[in-house]
């Protein structure tokens, strides 16, 4: 599938992320954060991961496909957990290579493929897996539909299928609507389209949990670690940087107080 040039330049924003999140500094403040230290992308805590593991139910050897998978969580931590074979699934290769060489350290009993490859078109055959999982990925590039539409079409029947995005909230007037998708990532969509989205793609929601306070909390505990370590930050990275995460992540604890912004996490089933 070709991808556009906001796709593109996505892919690279990421590419970057994946390898600046390596460094020790910044996986110190993930650790404080989310409880990991994989230099990861989404806003998946500790908390949030072990919420997944036991609603996907994962046996040894049952297949996971995880989306979006950047470098690895928390579908190597899924994985290690279960036993389960994984398959890891993005656009950057940058983050599924750190992704491979962290399942290789792990000793995993499960087995670990990584392929890159757009999640709306991927080589595999009808029903392949037994779970799929997916963190923040839908609001990070356009074609939501086309991405559960190939999720349902992967999944056996009697699968799980789990997944969390960020939201713009419903009922916002036009100012704040733009408000939100200025602040939000990229590709946002409205907290109201997705039941319908899995609808239409032939899936039934089973539960939504609302993770918008935890979002909160991470965004003011990502504004406290940075400040923490504000100076080796900028020794590393720059102090353009810094002050650009300060900036993103100040705008998002205002917006999730003004209502403008969600984050939900996703249960589903095939219909």
């Amino acid at each position: 599938m070709q991808l556009s040039n906001a796709e593109k330049e996505q892919r690279e924003r990421f590419a970057g992320f994946y390898q600046r999140n390596q460094l020790p500094v910044m996986q110190r403040i993930e650790r404080s954060v989310c409880g990991c230290d994989f230099g990861g992308t989404s806003w998946t805590t500790q908390e949030e991961a072990d919420a997944v593991l036991g609603a996907l139910e994962l046996k040894p050897h049952q297949k996971l496909l995880d989306l979006g998978a950047g470098s690895g969580w928390p579908g190597l931590y899924l994985a290690a957990q279960s036993g389960c074979d994984l398959t890891l699934v993005d656009l950057p290769p940058q983050g599924l290579a750190i992704a491979a060489q962290r399942a290789a350290q792990e000793k995993l009993t499960g087995a670990v493929g990584v392929l890159v490859a757009d999640a709306r078109v991927l080589p595999f055959g009808n029903s392949a897996f037994d779970a799929i999982t997916h963190s923040d990925l839908l609001c990070c590039l356009p074609g939501e539909a086309a991405v559960l539409a190939e999720c349902r079409r992967l999944l056996r029947n009697g699968g799980r299928m789990i997944f969390s995005v960020i939201s713009v909230s419903a009922g916002l007037n036009e100012l704040e609507e733009a408000r939100a998708r200025e602040i939000g990532p990229l590709f946002i969509a409205s907290e109201a389209s997705y039941p319908q989205m899995l609808r239409d793609t032939d899936w039934k929601l089973n539960h939504v949990t609302d993770l918008t306070e935890q979002f909160s909390d991470s965004a003011r505990r990502f504004l406290k670690y940075d400040q923490e370590n504000k100076d080796e930050f900028i020794k590393l990275l720059g102090e353009e940087v810094w002050q650009w995460r300060q900036n993103k992540n100040a705008g998002l604890v205002e917006a999730i107080g003004e209502g403008l912004i969600r984050r939900e996490l996703f249960d589903a089933s095939p219909q």
